[in-house]
């Protein structure tokens, strides 16, 4: 069976489609990957396996693209980085342990709430004040100040 150019461009349409089915923003890729091997079908004639081979390579690279420069980890839901935080200081309401979350409250909120869980290393009583070493998820690290 030959597979023509119209073919990838078409499968890469509906493979994009169906992203909108699938919430994971990853088929995309996919999709665009068999879009770039329709529109170079269009310039170069290719075998099966090269266009296999190119649609493989292309989607992997996007991915990989998609993954390592634009969707950093070290950002906040709200797009901020998670450096930006640290070394904040705030006054620990809740006493923090190495084993039990503790709480901690700031001047001015940060991420829109004031008071966050925190976890520390070692034991700080309510009252002390404490630094932000570390962001994770949706608890912060701090260390006493």
């Amino acid at each position: 069976m030959e597979i023509a150019w119209w073919h990838w461009i078409v499968g890469g349409l509906l493979i994009a489609l169906l992203e909108l089915a699938v919430p994971a923003f990853f088929l995309i890729w996919f999709g665009l990957g068999a879009l770039l091997v329709g529109l170079l079908m269009l310039v170069i004639p290719m075998n099966l396996t090269a266009q296999f081979l190119l649609w493989a390579a292309a989607s992997i690279m996007m991915v990989f693209l998609w993954f390592r420069l634009v969707k950093s980890p070290d950002r906040t839901k709200s797009g901020l980085a998670k450096d930006a935080f640290l070394g904040e200081t705030g006054l620990i309401v809740k006493e923090v342990t190495e084993l039990q979350k503790g709480e901690i409250r700031f001047q001015k909120p940060i991420l829109g709430s004031e008071t966050w869980p925190v976890i520390a290393d070692s034991k700080i009583p309510a009252g002390e004040r404490a630094t932000i070493i570390d962001v994770i998820g949706q608890l912060l690290k701090v260390q006493k100040k």
